[in-house]
């Protein structure tokens, strides 16, 4: 990479951490912008980016798109990447008439049933895996969330978990199931008896880090394909599906499951109304009636 689009890609980086953005986000979209660059030194013979057109820019989309085969959600992300990047840096006005955003087709999530749920939890015999994938089930976290807890977030008497910056930013509570709880006892007792409650709830391998999330996911990738589930379509974000299906399955009203699992818009929950009728939620046909 060259010295001025080197220099580019560090104002970039500069105005992502400016916005406080999580570090694992700078990362993310950096390299987005490093392979625009990289792209551009080899493709276009390191033309001056801000000499590059239009056309050239969509040119660079197109190879993410049928090269790479990348989704157009992810593609997507690129185009926003470079909007900021050409106002935030090179200061000039992001024409979105000339390098639109990709339509892209809305699927309906894969979400285990109760009985898969019970059938993949009851299989891990490690206390500590246990737990984890418990309490993402139980209480609806996000994975992100899961990692970063700690032993003072656990509140028994209240029933609550205590998530600190959470995906949208802010502090909320998730609810304590007590079956998990209990495998949170059964893990904390044999693993980690001297715990403190400024500990990591689930400590990683490295000394004072905690569990890495691809650490959660080969635990869950490994008991699907010990049921033979591997072909299901379920990812580790399922269990915090299936918690919301089935809330909303057991007659709770879809604003108590918004607060339940921390969506910054009901619009993130309205999807369980369309699981929930397609697994059968009380809707009877007006031609039955």
């Amino acid at each position: 990479m060259n010295e001025q689009n080197t220099n580019y890609l560090k104002q970039h980086i500069d105005i992502l951490s400016f916005r406080d953005l999580a570090p694992g986000t700078i990362t993310t979209y950096s390299s987005y912008m490093t392979q625009f660059i990289n792209w551009v030194e080899s493709e276009l013979d390191a033309k001056p980016i801000p000499d590059i057109t239009w056309e050239e820019i969509r040119s660079f989309l197109l190879f993410l798109k049928e090269v790479r085969n990348l989704n157009p959600r992810t593609v997507n992300v690129y185009i926003a990447q470079l909007r900021d990047f050409y106002q935030y840096v090179l200061h000039r006005n992001w024409d979105r008439y000339q390098v639109p955003y990709l339509h892209y087709d809305e699927m309906l999530p894969k979400v285990p049933t109760k009985e898969e749920i019970n059938a993949i939890i009851d299989s891990v015999y490690n206390p500590k895996h246990k737990a984890e994938l418990a309490l993402l089930y139980s209480s609806g976290i996000r994975v992100s969330e899961l990692t970063r807890l700690k032993c003072g977030d656990i509140y028994h008497s209240r029933h609550c978990i205590y998530i600190s910056r959470s995906k949208n930013r802010s502090d909320r509570y998730a609810v304590l199931s007590e079956k998990a709880f209990g495998l949170l006892i059964e893990y904390i007792h044999t693993f980690y008896p001297h715990a403190t409650k400024d500990d990591w709830l689930f400590p990683g391998q490295k000394s004072g880090n905690h569990i890495h999330p691809q650490s959660v996911y080969n635990t869950f990738k490994k008991r699907l394909a010990f049921l033979n589930l591997t072909d299901a379509g379920y990812t580790l974000h399922s269990l915090r599906h299936a918690f919301g299906l089935h809330l909303y399955e057991a007659d709770t009203d879809l604003m108590t499951i918004k607060e339940a699992m921390g969506h910054k818009s009901l619009s993130s929950t309205s999807i369980y109304l369309t699981l929930g009728i397609g697994n059968g939620r009380s809707v009877t046909s007006p031609y039955d009636v």
